[in-house]
């Protein structure tokens, strides 16, 4: 692929678009999310969403600062962009280097497409160009399952005590009501639509619309076992939770999971998630990271955070996500346009009440 520079004042680093071979090889052995690499590509695509492009943030000596993945979503119908758990930072992420790499994508997009309102990547520093995002909510602390001791013993004494008694307590009353725990991951789709049903009753008891079975079937599928697993909790056969567990280089996420209103009586979601940590520190990786707690920033998450913070003794700060306006005009119209339709929302339910 042919690279451009392009240029923007004030910092002497320059962005460059580059093909996944150039981006794989600057990234090297840093740590990267699954959804900032080639393999999530595949799924993206199965979505219908399109690569819009690879770049490094290089700096003078023309070694990589940065590498981002962009890739094309819609919001009312009107088109965005979304680097989901990008950028990766390979050299000092510093508040001017944000900013800048921000400036020069911005610059990039106008270039290349003026209809695009605006870019959704990730921030470690709050800053003047940074908005909440317009449709859902983000994470910038989440918890890690340490993994690195390997064996169940080594990895419990790692937890706080709660979560240490917790686990194993969970293990044993779910041994002891016959449930059996496994990787699914190769099953068919006739299979799959009754795990997804588990998902179907835990978002009607818990007030959340999942997304259809076919995204996380094709998350399955596209990504394929080396980057997807999906790990069952069955009593009697019948399915009642499920971890839906990404993989990237040695580090594992449970991206989705669900669990059945009946599994409480037998502690299923603890006894999956504790099996699902065992079971990767015996492969190798590096942590399980339970995607996602409550923080200033984000208190819609209090209540998850409680069940996941009894896994580890501290939180990890992560990057989070916000929408980085490229056209002003448009990127508020959409905002009035939201603001409206909540707005209206509030006033249809207040009527109803009366």
């Amino acid at each position: 692929m042919t690279s451009n520079d392009h240029f923007a004042t004030g910092r002497p680093e320059t962005l460059r678009r580059v093909d996944g071979r150039e981006m794989r090889l600057a990234i090297g052995n840093t740590p990267v999310g699954i959804e900032q690499t080639d393999a999530w590509e595949r799924y993206e695509a199965s979505q219908g969403h399109d690569l819009w492009g690879r770049y490094l943030y290089v700096g003078e000596d023309s070694k990589p600062v940065a590498a981002i993945a962009i890739y094309t979503d819609t919001i009312g119908g009107r088109p965005f962009l979304w680097a989901k758990h990008g950028p990766t930072w390979l050299k000092e992420q510093s508040p001017e280097r944000e900013a800048h790499l921000r400036e020069l994508l911005r610059a990039e997009i106008r270039r290349r497409d003026r209809a695009i309102p605006f870019l959704r990547m990730h921030a470690r520093y709050n800053a003047p160009d940074l908005r909440e995002l317009l449709n859902t909510i983000t994470y910038d602390r989440t918890f890690v399952i340490d993994l690195t001791p390997r064996t169940p013993d080594a990895i419990a004494a790692a937890m706080p005590k709660d979560g240490r008694r917790a686990v194993r307590r969970a293990q044993r009353v779910a041994e002891e009501a016959g449930c059996t725990i496994s990787d699914e991951t190769g099953l068919d789709r006739g299979e799959f639509a009754a795990v997804y049903e588990v998902l179907a009753e835990t978002a009607r008891r818990d007030g959340f619309r999942p997304h259809p079975a076919d995204v996380y079937w094709s998350m399955l599928t596209s990504l394929g076992p080396e980057h997807a697993r999906l790990f069952v909790l069955r009593r009697d056969g019948v399915p009642h939770c499920w971890d839906l567990i990404t993989t990237s280089g040695k580090d594992a996420t449970a991206y989705y999971g669900a669990s059945s209103t009946e599994s409480r009586g037998f502690r299923g979601a603890e006894a999956l998630d504790w099996w699902a940590a065992r079971t990767l520190a015996e492969e190798g990786y590096r942590g399980l990271d339970l995607m996602g707690a409550d923080s200033p920033r984000v208190p819609e998450l209090y209540q998850v955070g409680m069940y996941k913070k009894r896994y580890a003794k501290h939180p990890t700060e992560v990057d989070g996500a916000w929408d980085v306006p490229v056209n002003q005009a448009m990127h508020a119209a959409l905002r009035a346009a939201k603001t409206g339709k909540g707005a209206y929302r509030v006033l249809r339910d207040r009527l109803g009440r009366h």
